[in-house]
């Protein structure tokens, strides 16, 4: 049973496939056991610190990840197959993925030259209503794939929730019979899978769910692909992948598509377009290819270095699948990499603006690649890992609003970035190897459209400002939508209406929903729609003089330390504006006045108006000066000149100047001076008298500013990694401050956000950093660097040699090594280090996993295997059972394994040769020493058997007694009865066939033979009875 754990929180997000609960399964990949079996793994990759679980049948993995890392879970191949193998049958087969942070997951199934991976979509961005894409073909005509062979295409459905109604409408006969059109109805709980296989194409195959309210109609998981299919019948494309890909939800269907060439292959793509509704017109370049109805899809096929805008009149979904290795141009670097994949393209409309994502690193795949689209007017704020890609990119030929590139990348996790949003595809190639699934996508319903008014303007879209009431109101495409459900994300209740007012009273980050119904409410007619607003506060503070003389100052009043805040809005009360911009103010002030106020309005880029900030002035011509702006804490250094200003600046004054503890360098009447203050430990005073020249009597004295000399400071670099392992975070740098004020600030140049001496989890690269106190001293360290070991590599392949026997533990492994920092060790105790050669000893047969490690401790894990003669052994045969008690037996024995010839010698007497004779019962040792010297002792088991005695059914007096023959010495009784049941004889010896010295006449008798023996220890008895004719001459 799944338990899908409860603590795993959704977050406020953009409807994509970043989230922290999810569903998936395995279709069936074409696995050949035992030496090609097809192997399901799950990378999860982390957007933010995660830590979760996976959980599937009553299996618990538990997962820890920091930003940025990623965790890969392959699952077992012993126990439970977790791969769907069956067709119309529900199975509990569902895995479950619940995280604490945002996460992706992407999901593979491999097999040696049959491999595909898929991006796996949250519960939160799932559906109820899916048309499937999958892909089944035969060979072109005349064409014979050989040992290839092309399977059956399938789909997959998977239930979140218990008690879902499901109906599947095939586009292809099933395997088990049933006819492509007729429904399949099914009922599954959490957790619960079902897969169907098609005997043809299940492209265009539709899965929803079915209920007659809205408390019935429940999200589903649904996947298509084929088993193992060649892809390629317009250039004779015969080996074959394995297809897997998550179908998106119909809602998330668009109109606008771009097509970007597969790079590293030559045989081009083929498209294919699906319809979800009648009369849907298809467009490539402009013009009109194609028009579809519902569930019906036309396939295209592009060049190597073709590409396509693909438009439609009406929602489709397309998919790009990567053609047969044998499609590709036959001679050159790339004429054998690749094979079959699909990946679903997401509309030009559904930008993400970041995405963290692996290119699978597996057995084969040499090139991996990403396609990344994005508007063109951005694509220079493009980040992968950190670092822009601006550069890589070119308009999209016959659409140059959009740019792409497409950027060789390694294995691994990987982060793409843009503010404007992206598109992104992943895909590697190897030999006949290929796969490629979504970096990521955004799933936002695009058949909706909202609108939000104020009693104000606002500029943009979904606009939502803090504590103004908005009128929001739905436009959907579909008419038949008559109830709109509103869920605003913030705690408040449920609202129901094409239009309604929300006013959200706090800042943040909410997810809006919009549930659209019939009015009878049945699953089929229930559409789902999220968005995501910001809502943001406004704020910052008001400088300017407090203290203004009446009826002649013009005092400058500024916004400062503005949040939020594009342009303020500026109002007076006992004054008159004489000049404004957006963030200043001049005001003339009038007659005194003691409650005069300076109001301002910020406003945000969108236009929403925030609280206002408010800031008195007082009107008198007493005025009191704010104290001097300057620093209170100085660093003291030799003749060093320090200035300070008066608080603010108005027109048409005059200034005195005071100070104690230090020496005014200027002339001390004008605005702004120079002080040099005493020595080390010292206290400063200093402050200045202001009045106006147009009427001295409005002035007055500020107070005194103390400013506190201090000793200089330093800072030293304590400790720093100079190295770290090839793609490691393990870099650390600690600083160590003393002097000054005591009281010090880091200001890291890699994390503005750390104000600390230490800085850990470091990759490599010049780090910056600045050390200062409150005195103003400050140490600034302009090049740290840390630098990152190369990756270490095996240099040529690792050379083994056997073990001589199968016992002996002499086979070696040479294992030569690049990269990283020398010397290296090995993890075991066998073994010596040569420069970049380590030799391991003493190696018995089997399989080894050990890791090398280099002077940082950087690890390198390697496998390898040592091989030896088949294990000595025997192969035993009875010539001959011994009889009971004596030693009459005959053993025969062949040797097998190791290197022949062989030397024999029987533990029992010496003897050499393959046969031990004259034996009784028992186990018997045999030495085998073979060519190599290697020797065995194997045993072979000597039974006795109880004696076989048979009796002649014809007797002629003539020829002797009648008598048993038996194969060993035996005592008997016999007994011979004529043809009435007459005793005529008993004895221990044999009958001569007479009666009192009577020849007996010929006819048939009967006989009773009784006879014993001794069979391990034990007396044995015996009887055998019989007729036999008697001849008589």
């Amino acid at each position: 049973m799944l338990l899908g754990l409860s603590y795993f929180n959704v977050a406020h997000a953009q409807i994509s496939t970043v989230g922290r609960e999810f569903y998936l399964g395995f279709m069936e990949n074409n696995r050949i056991e035992p030496n090609r079996p097809d192997l399901a793994s799950i990378v999860i990759s982390a957007n933010e610190d995660a830590a979760g679980v996976i959980q599937y049948t009553n299996a618990t993995i538990e997962f820890s990840l920091a930003a940025g890392e990623q965790f890969v879970y392959k699952f077992p191949v012993d126990g439970l197959d977790i791969i769907h193998r069956t067709s119309g049958l529900v199975e509990n087969k569902g895995v479950y993925i619940g995280s604490s942070g945002n996460i992706a997951v992407h999901a593979f199934n491999f097999r040696d030259r049959s491999a595909d991976g898929t991006i796996i979509l949250p519960l939160a961005s799932l559906g109820k209503d899916y048309w499937v894409t999958a892909h089944q073909e035969d060979f072109a005509p005349g064409v014979l794939g050989g040992g290839n062979v092309n399977f059956e295409s399938t789909l997959l459905v998977i239930a979140i929730e218990d008690n879902t109604d499901i109906v599947i409408v095939p586009a292809s006969p099933t395997v088990n019979t049933i006819p492509a059109g007729a429904p399949i109805n099914v009922t599954l709980n959490k957790g619960q899978s079902y897969q169907i296989k098609g005997t043809r194409d299940l492209t265009g195959s539709r899965v929803s769910v079915v209920g007659s309210d809205a408390e019935n109609c429940k999200n589903i998981v649904v996947f298509g692909g084929n088993k193992m299919t060649s892809i390629g019948t317009d250039c004779e494309g015969t080996t074959g992948d394995h297809l897997f890909q998550q179908i998106y939800p119909t809602f998330a269907w668009g109109k606008e598509y771009i097509h970007i060439p597969f790079k590293g292959r030559t045989s081009g793509e083929m498209i294919k377009v699906l319809a979800s509704e009648n009369n849907t017109q298809v467009f490539v370049n402009g013009d009109l290819k194609s028009t579809l109805n519902a569930g019906k899809f036309v396939s295209f096929v592009f060049g190597q270095d073709e590409f396509a805008n693909i438009t439609t009149s009406k929602p489709t979904a397309v998919t790009a699948f990567a053609k047969s290795q044998g499609c590709n141009i036959q001679n050159g670097p790339l004429a054998s990499l690749g094979d079959p994949s699909m990946v679903t393209y997401s509309p030009n409309p559904q930008l993400i603006k970041r995405v963290v994502f692996s290119a699978v690193s597996v057995v084969g795949i040499v090139n991996h690649y990403v396609n990344v689209i994005t508007k063109t007017s951005g694509a220079a704020n493009t980040l992968l890992d950190g670092s822009p890609i601006g550069g890589q990119f070119l308009p999209v030929p016959g659409n140059p609003e959009y740019a792409f590139a497409q950027v060789e990348i390694s294995s691994g996790s990987h982060t793409l970035s843009n503010p404007e949003g992206l598109i992104g595809y992943v895909y590697g190639s190897g030999f006949i190897e290929s796969y490629a699934y979504a970096a990521g996508a955004s799933l936002n319903n695009l058949n909706f459209e909202t609108e939000v008014e104020y009693d104000f303007e606002v500029e943009g879209d979904k606009v939502a400002c803090l504590g103004e009431t908005g009128s929001w109101t739905a436009i959907p495409q579909n008419p038949l939508f008559e109830i709109f459900e509103w869920t605003f994300g913030d705690g408040t209740p449920m609202q129901e209406g094409k239009t309604v007012n929300h006013k959200f009273e706090n800042a943040g980050t909410y997810q809006v929903k919009i549930v659209a119904l019939s009015g009878d409410r049945s699953c089929n007619q229930i559409e789902e729609a999220f968005f995501e607003v910001n809502v943001v506060e406004t704020s910052g503070e008001i400088e300017g003089p407090e203290n203004v003389c009446p009826l002649i100052d013009e005092s400058l009043y500024v916004f400062e330390n503005p949040e939020n805040t594009a342009r303020v809005d500026w109002e007076v009360e006992g004054g008159e504006i004489t000049e404004a911009t957006d963030f200043s103010v001049r005001i003339l002030w009038g007659n005194a006045n003691p409650d005069a106020k300076v109001r301002a309005i910020p406003i945000t880029q969108e236009g929403c108006r925030g609280v206002p900030v408010l800031f008195e002035v007082f009107v008198n011509e007493s005025i009191v000066p704010g104290l001097a702006k300057g620093p209170d804490q100085i660093c003291f250094l030799k003749n060093e000149k320090y200035s300070y200003q008066v608080k603010d600046l108005v027109n048409d004054r005059k200034y005195k100047w005071f100070v104690e503890g230090g020496i005014l360098l200027s002339g001390g009447t004008e605005p702004e001076v120079e002080i040099q203050w005493s020595g080390v430990g010292t206290e400063g005073l200093i402050w200045y008298e202001e009045f106006s020249e147009l009427n001295p009597s409005c002035g007055g004295v500020s107070k005194k500013l103390v400013v506190k000399v201090n000793p200089p400071m330093e800072a030293t670099v304590k400790e720093i990694t100079d190295f770290i392992c090839f793609g490691s975070g393990t870099g650390k740098i600690e600083v160590e401050a003393k002097g000054g004020s005591g009281i010090y600030t880091y200001e890291w140049s890699h994390d503005s956000t750390l104000n600390a001496p230490l800085a850990d989890q470091l990759p490599a690269g010049i780090y910056q950093l600045k050390v200062s106190d409150a005195g103003g001293c400050e140490v600034i360290f302009e090049s740290l660097s840390i630098q990152e070991s190369s990756e270490m590599e095996l240099f040529g392949e690792i050379q083994t040699t056997p073990a001589t026997c199968f016992i002996s533990a002499d086979g070696t492994a040479t294992i030569k090594i690049i990269g990283g920092l020398p010397p290296y060790t090995i993890n075991t105790t066998d073994a010596i280090s040569l420069s970049n050669e380590i030799q391991v000893f003493n190696l018995i047969v089997g399989e080894y996993s050990l890791s090398v490690f280099d002077q940082l401790n950087c690890e390198f894990p390697i496998s390898f295997s040592i091989a030896s003669p088949p294990p000595l052994s025997a192969e035993f045969e009875v010539a001959r059972f011994p009889c009971p008690g004596f030693s009459n037996g005959n053993l025969l024995a062949t040797p097998q394994g190791g290197v022949g010839p062989y030397t024999l010698s029987w533990l029992h007497d010496g003897t050499s040769g393959i046969s031990l004779t004259g034996i009784s019962s028992g186990n018997y040792g045999l030495n085998i020493t073979d060519a190599r010297g290697c020797s065995q002792i194997v045993y072979g088991e000597m039974r006795e058997t109880a004696p076989q005695v048979r009796m002649p059914t014809g007797f002629n007096p003539l020829d002797g007694l009648f008598q048993g023959v038996s194969n060993c010495d035996i005592s008997f009784q016999l007994m011979v009865f004529n043809k009435w049941g007459e005793l005529i004889y008993v004895g221990t010896q044999g009958w001569d066939g007479k009666v009192k010295g009577n020849v007996v006449p010929t006819g048939t008798y009967t006989y009773l033979t009784e006879y014993s023996f001794t069979l391990e220890n034990e007396i044995q008895n015996r009887q055998i009875r019989g007729v036999f004719t008697l001849i008589n001459n």
